[in-house]
């Protein structure tokens, strides 16, 4: 297929998703966009439960020999649009080369890509082993239920490529993320008669003030991670005179592939023991959680790309360490090999965004050297 005919058909796939309003929790219409168009393509695509009532829309390919397993696919929801768009965010209008609008980069691009690729599979099933999985999950911009939900059922995959907006600069390593709930008890008492109590707002700040100051241990090559207090709450809003007994917040904790949740909980824990503090200190992990992940360069699946983003690119990958997370976090935390490679754009998570056609008809030839490395090959060695 000449690449005019192949950026054609990405661009009606992707316009078609885009056009389909998919926020967190509610992908259900775009999912059932996607399964049938794999369906009307002779694939069977499944809609398969998730987490929390969510769904993913789930397809197995099987060729025609014993092989590895690849999967291929992403996350189908978006943000909300921004109030600044320009144009209908849901219009997916077309202009030089650009496909705009809410989610097209971020990751409707990519999806659309994997599905492409996965029907030229389907396609020549006959001529390849393995299997190729490709997967549209849900809720990845909130608590990556559909992700959480795939890697508790899925059985053993060799390489995954989560098709984020990852062009230029390839990604095998992220930074992992956790919410820690602090809970700060105090003891209550009169307001007029505040040495009698244990003031948990006073507890609390001079323990936010510790964290504010905790120097984070870096990484060797990629420095030091950050983190952040989300939010604050005491009491029940009433007006009353009396000593908070009651107070808690929320810190967005961020690490490096040379931390752990676990050690931000000892770390937090430890600076409320050196405060000597009359009240009680709480700390739990609370979703989403993600844990840091760094594929080594020399790994199997690593190396296979490598090759073929050479062989298409006619350049080895860059590649970056991503200060985001994401469902590849996921997939990676569950033993599954994931590396981030994707069409990308402009605007992400704002105002007029835009997906670029002519990476999308390179992203796929790039998963198509891959499939063939990997699959064909595989094929080739059977029949020898």
């Amino acid at each position: 297929m000449a690449d005019t005919d192949t950026r054609a058909e990405l661009g009606e796939i992707l316009a078609r998703l885009v056009s389909v309003k998919s926020l967190s929790g509610e992908e259900g219409d775009v999912q059932r966009v996607i399964a049938d168009w794999l369906t009307a393509e002779g694939i069977d695509a499944r809609i398969v439960p998730a987490e929390g009532g969510l769904t993913n829309v789930v397809a197995e390919i099987e060729g025609a020999a014993e092989g590895p397993t690849l999967w291929i696919g992403g996350h189908c929801d978006t943000v909300s649009p921004s109030a600044d768009y320009t144009f209908d965010p849901f219009a997916a209008e077309i202009r030089g080369g650009r496909l705009y609008g809410v989610g097209a980069m971020d990751m409707k691009a990519g999806l659309a890509t994997a599905m492409h690729t996965v029907r030229a599979l389907h396609r020549r099933r006959d001529a390849w082993g393995g299997k190729v999985i490709f997967a549209a999950l849900a809720d990845e911009e909130a608590y990556s239920r559909g992700a959480n939900g795939f890697v508790a059922t899925a059985g053993p995959i060799d390489g995954a490529i989560m098709c984020e907006p990852h062009f230029a600069r390839p990604s095998i390593g992220a930074i992992g993320k956790v919410n820690l709930k602090v809970v700060v008890t105090g003891v209550s008492a009169h307001g007029s008669l505040p040495h009698k109590g244990v003031s948990a707002v006073t507890e609390a700040a001079r323990l936010l003030v510790a964290i504010d100051r905790f120097e984070r241990k870096p990484h060797p090559v990629y420095g030091r991670a950050t983190h952040c207090v989300l939010n604050v709450t005491s009491g029940e809003g009433r007006y009353e005179i009396r000593v908070p007994d009651h107070c808690e917040f929320m810190i967005n904790w961020h690490f490096m592939p040379n931390e752990t949740a676990e050690e931000a909980v000892a770390a937090i824990e430890g600076l409320a023991t050196g405060l000597a503090s009359k009240a009680r200190v709480r700390v739990t992990i609370e979703p989403p959680r993600y844990d840091s992940f760094e594929l080594a360069g020399d790994h199997p699946f690593v190396t296979a790309f490598a090759a073929s983003f050479a062989r298409v690119t006619g350049a080895a990958p860059d590649y970056e360490f991503c200060f985001g997370v994401s469902d590849a976090n996921i997939f990676n935390g569950a033993g599954i090999p994931t590396l981030l490679y994707g069409p990308s754009g402009a605007n992400m998570h704002a105002a007029d965004e835009w997906a670029d056609l002519d990476q999308m008809v390179t992203a796929r030839a790039v998963y198509m050297d891959l499939a063939d490395n990997l699959l064909f090959k595989t094929t080739q060695r059977a029949m020898s």
